[in-house]
């Protein structure tokens, strides 16, 4: 068993919780296998490249709610501090609050403003290692929205391969003048350095991850 990946604990006080929740990680995980076989061909290779990576992936979905700020908060207030995803993709859908921020490769950061029935795609620092940093992961943040005294709602799904995959770099992505600068490692070990470089240690606890 690897570290914060095993069954999910779930509250018995919810009738159709579970149900619900199952049905939509399996369409979020079918969303993010279409996403993974676009990336593919970006890179010159097959659309299925990624699929045997995510036989039994990691998957977290989180249903967050964020109170609105006191009426005095600075309009410049941070809801989220400024992050990358570990991971492989992330799945977004937000609510038509906004606040929700992108920081560009010019350094500035710009507005994801909620656009009704889509989600936004994040790509995680898993997806750069692969790439030798050809792909991105996307520095983003959540601010305050001065004009809001509601919550915010936002429901990400981090989707990445099973913790026994060794991810090194993909063949498409280095050449002679482009060498892979980051070693060949696990998705697990990946994620368990994450966890170091956040927290100083490594996921101490089984969380929730199918």
């Amino acid at each position: 068993m690897h570290p914060g990946y095993g069954h999910n604990q779930w509250p018995r006080s919810l009738p159709g919780f579970r149900e619900q929740m199952l049905d939509y990680q399996a369409a979020m995980r079918a969303l993010g296998d279409r996403v993974l076989s676009l990336i593919a061909p970006s890179l010159d290779l097959p659309e299925d490249e990624f699929a045997p990576y995510y036989n039994a992936p990691t998957t977290t979905l989180r249903l967050l709610r964020c109170p609105p700020h006191l009426g005095n908060a600075p309009e410049n207030q941070i809801g989220a501090g400024a992050h990358t995803d570990w991971g492989g993709v992330t799945l977004l859908a937000q609510d038509d609050l906004g606040g929700l921020e992108v920081r560009n490769v010019a350094g500035e950061w710009i507005q994801a403003t909620p656009v009704p029935g889509t989600f936004v795609v994040n790509l995680g620092d898993l997806m750069q290692r692969w790439t030798t940093d050809l792909y991105r992961s996307n520095m983003h943040r959540v601010k305050n929205n001065g004009a809001a005294r509601r919550n915010r709602h936002s429901v990400p799904f981090f989707y990445s391969p099973r913790p026994s995959a060794v991810i090194e770099c993909l063949p498409t992505c280095a050449g002679p003048d482009r060498p892979p600068w980051h070693a060949p490692c696990t998705a697990g070990e990946h994620r368990a350095e994450m966890f170091r470089r956040s927290y100083g240690h490594g996921p101490a606890s089984r969380g929730a991850s199918s």
